[in-house]
């Protein structure tokens, strides 16, 4: 009897988590962009040297891109973590003093559904290029490459939701499998084996 009410519980215990679990909200593309950034920051800034002195670290763009204000902040954020002074500002910059260029080289989110799954794989990258100088001439100090990737599942009746218009790099069209892609290659193989038992059979 004891153990028929524990099983009890336990089974009301796993349907209440199991229930909570399915109703979390799914992240959307643009929280997953902001996750991969953030670990790859934190990747680079891990590997960092840091620079001599006290003057304000001057952060700037090598090349402009989409996402540039989001690096900026996590990088913003990340460094005051860390104890630096950070500065955006290009006129209140000391000429001579450290500055730390980051280029996005890659950034996107993709997503692929199957023929018959109710679950959309999707998969969310970046690739960052960080490099620290300073002095008159802003000798290289330090230079970094790093790339993160996130994969995770969504239901496909709230891709839709999960996006925004706003942030052009974090949107993404799915890439459905369909029947043609298998049809396809079945009726040309049958067509092609038809042509070649008739050209053999007539000789």
């Amino acid at each position: 009897m004891y153990i028929k009410h524990i099983l009890r519980y336990a089974l009301i215990f796993l349907l209440c988590l199991t229930t909570a679990v399915s109703a979390a909200p799914a992240p959307t593309n643009m929280d997953m962009v902001v996750n991969v950034l953030e670990a790859a920051v934190d990747d680079a800034l891990g590997e960092m040297k840091p620079p001599s002195g006290t003057v304000p670290l001057f952060i700037a763009s090598q090349k402009k891109h989409a996402a540039d204000w989001l690096v900026e902040h996590i990088l913003t954020q990340r460094l005051l973590a860390r104890g630096f002074a950070v500065t955006l500002d290009s006129t209140a910059a000391v000429p001579d003093g450290p500055r730390l260029s980051y280029r996005v080289l890659d950034l996107g989110v993709s997503a692929g559904a199957g023929l018959l799954s109710r679950k959309i794989k999707r998969r969310t990258w970046t690739n960052l290029a960080l490099q620290l100088s300073e002095g008159k001439d802003q000798l290289l100090l330090w230079r970094h490459e790093v790339g993160k990737v996130e994969n995770d599942r969504v239901a496909k009746s709230r891709m839709d939701l999960l996006q925004n218009d706003k942030y052009k790099f974090a949107l993404t069209e799915v890439e459905e499998r369909t029947w043609s892609k298998f049809v396809e290659p079945v009726i040309l193989s049958t067509v092609l084996g038809g042509l070649i038992y008739l050209f053999f059979s007539n000789r």
